[in-house]
């Protein structure tokens, strides 16, 4: 599981099979008798390990962000402009969609849910205000409010990404999708300055 260390045994056992319901049906969807029942395991075992769906869902998406933050760290200090580095945002997360898809929902489809029982630390946004302003610092981005490029770049690259499951019979493949995607922040990007 990308974010999860996988210990097996029962935990790993509840673990996946909590995120997989999760991400098809939706945290508010999912009962602990769901996971537990998907898990093969009784009810008791699961909060032997947790204190409940939350603090399982909790656990899943603290872990999730906090290795995608991780990897956005690495970019971010990285070489090249703020344009080079925001697309590298978006090859790395539409790649970890094509690996690991229920994760990736899970975490979209969940974030209001978890954001604010997170450590300001690991949430990815502070990673994103630091490539656009050093890119409005340099003049290669628009001067615009810091958290109103953060909400129009995270909409433009992760929606798709959200709807995809939905949409996939009218969306091109992943490939074709994050190369649509990147043209449309160059776009956006590339704005009078």
């Amino acid at each position: 599981m990308f974010g999860i260390q996988d210990q097996g045994g029962k935990k790993s056992e509840l673990l996946r099979a909590s995120l997989e319901l999760f991400a098809t049906r939706g945290y508010d969807a999912v009962s602990v008798r769901d996971i537990a029942k998907a898990a093969g395991v009784s009810e008791a075992a699961l909060y032997k390990h947790f204190a409940g769906k939350e603090d399982m869902a909790l656990y899943i998406f603290s872990g999730i962000i906090s290795e995608y933050t991780a990897r956005l760290t690495a970019i971010a200090s990285g070489p090249g402009g703020a344009a080079a580095k925001l697309g590298r945002v978006v090859d790395l997360t539409y790649d970890l969609y094509g690996e690991y898809p229920a994760e990736i929902r899970f975490a979209l489809l969940s974030q209001y849910v978890f954001w604010d029982k997170v450590t300001e630390e690991i949430k990815p946004h502070f990673v994103l205000r630091q490539i656009l302003a050093e890119g409005m610092d340099k003049g290669e981005i628009p001067r615009r409010e810091v958290y109103l490029w953060i909400a129009a770049f995270s909409g433009l690259m992760m929606q798709p990404l959200a709807q995809h499951r939905y949409f996939a019979d009218v969306l091109p493949g992943l490939a074709e999708l994050k190369r649509e995607v990147k043209i449309f922040l160059g776009k956006l990007f590339a704005g009078e300055k």
